[in-house]
């Protein structure tokens, strides 16, 4: 791995989308290796194919809310816009999600309840599975899990303080 390129990589992400990259380069200037290791784990957050990207995108907001971490919802925000989600979709997942339709409450909810281990609703996964499919449910799950890797590598480091209170500019 070239160092500087990395850093020069994560400097120009951090300007496009006016985020704060710092803890990512402390790994990369501490650990290569370990940051290779969390490079890795990065498509994690991006693992749809059958999920429909609207879900996912649910589902990523919805992590980085519950997780509460403003500048990290800020940028799955800004992505989600890129995309091509609607403002308003994007909006409710976070401030108004009862508005979401019945298929994407879902995945709000269940997102919520994975990340704050409040139990299994099998009848939300069923429908879930039901309207996206085994596959989707399984991309689903590991949106979930690679969206945590970047608020608590930020707590991990001992840098909380980039988790602070969302903006939502968007």
């Amino acid at each position: 791995m070239d160092v500087q390129q990395t850093k020069t990589q994560l400097e120009a992400f951090g300007q496009k989308y006016d985020y704060d990259i710092g803890y990512m380069v402390q790994l990369l200037e501490d650990s290569p290796r370990a940051f290779e290791a969390f490079a890795a784990a990065q498509a994690m957050g991006r693992a749809y194919h059958k999920l429909p990207l609207e879900a996912a995108y649910v589902a990523r907001v919805t992590a980085m809310k519950t997780d509460d971490c403003g500048p990290c919802l800020n940028l799955g925000l800004k992505m989600g816009v890129e995309e091509g989600i609607d403002r308003e979709l994007l909006s409710n997942t976070v401030k108004a999600p009862d508005k979401l339709p019945a298929p994407l409450k879902d995945i709000h909810d269940h997102t919520v309840a994975a990340l704050l281990n409040e139990g299994d609703d099998a009848d939300r996964m069923e429908r879930i599975r039901q309207q996206y499919g085994i596959e989707a449910f399984a991309e689903l799950a590991v949106i979930i899990t690679g969206c945590r890797i970047y608020p608590t590598l930020k707590r991990a480091m001992g840098m909380a303080a980039y988790c602070e209170v969302v903006q939502f500019d968007f």
